[in-house]
């Protein structure tokens, strides 16, 4: 019996996830080891899609923007912007770039430029986009051939840039790779203690590196009991390019029971996002997994 239920979860069941949106502070969040997000509210999404991995692009008093990893049974995982209202709770989505697989949309803004740094694991490539004023999005420079990046996160400090991220195929959800550059633009040098966390359940990257206070906060996600249950919030003590430390601050579980993992958090001028899953069965996942071999095309630089 157990077989055959694991058969048909093979076959039927699929993660949903839902994005969230608070305005509120990094302090009170710090504060409040994360217990301040179960007053966040929900952006709804249509029947057969969802919306994951938000980064917030822009805030206002009405608005919050976000890029998303926007997911259709019908045309796999693309990367879409939102702008959500506050008030009436509408979402505005413009498609922006679509491939095998597109997730985790990092945004990094750099004289004045936004830089775009997508997970392209499926599609074999690792990609810097720039996002243009006119809304549209181009690729700019390829970066670490060789190496399938997943969920690439970076920072500027003292002088350099960091390069956080998973290797797909190298214990992605438990080893932490970690690369710095002089320029965004340039060659990034392998760390030597790569992996610089290695075999723990709580090193993939969740979501935007927080500099608060001059202290360096990076949430991860911890994948012990599946898939992207809950997330840590960590304090990173040392990075250099020689040595890398950090240390556990608090864990974030899922806000309520409707949700069984939280694996995402971005945050940006007072607002925080994040995504939570649920899980559903559907016959569409088939579908989606034989499109996603056989029709979804790689994307074409």
């Amino acid at each position: 019996m157990q077989f055959i239920n694991n058969l048909f979860d093979k076959f039927f069941k699929i993660d949903f996830w839902n994005v969230f949106v608070i305005k509120d502070s990094f302090e009170n969040f710090l504060l409040t080891k994360g217990k301040n997000l179960k007053n966040a509210e929900k952006i709804f999404s249509t029947k057969n899609n969802f919306f994951a991995d938000p980064f917030i692009l822009k805030v206002s008093n009405k608005y919050v923007t976000f890029l998303v990893e926007d997911f259709s049974f019908f045309k796999g995982g693309r990367v879409s912007k939102i702008k959500y209202n506050l008030t009436n709770r509408t979402v505005n989505k413009k498609f922006l770039l679509k491939g095998k697989h597109f997730s985790y949309p990092y945004i990094y803004n750099h004289k004045k430029k936004k830089y775009i740094f997508p997970e392209m694991s499926e599609d074999n490539q690792n990609l810097i986009f720039e996002l243009k004023y006119n809304k549209n999005i181009i690729p700019i420079k390829n970066y670490l051939f060789g190496d399938n990046i997943v969920d690439p996160t970076i920072i500027h400090f003292k002088n350099k840039f960091w390069l956080f991220c998973g290797v797909k195929g190298q214990n992605e959800n438990k080893n932490l790779n970690l690369f710095y550059s002089d320029s965004l633009m340039g060659n990034w040098i392998s760390h030597p203690q790569n992996p610089v966390l290695k075999n723990k359940n709580f090193t993939r990257p969740a979501g935007t590196i927080i500099i608060h206070k001059n202290k360096i906060y990076r949430p991860s996600q911890d994948s012990k009991e599946g898939y992207g249950s809950r997330l840590y919030m960590n304090e990173i003590s040392m990075l250099t390019e020689n040595k890398y430390k950090e240390k556990v601050l608090f864990k974030i579980s899922p806000t309520n029971k409707n949700y069984n993992g939280i694996h995402h958090l971005s945050y940006k001028d007072n607002c925080i996002s994040f995504d939570q899953k649920y899980e559903r069965y559907t016959i569409n996942k088939i579908l989606y997994y034989f499109l996603k071999k056989f029709y979804f095309k790689h994307f074409i630089n």
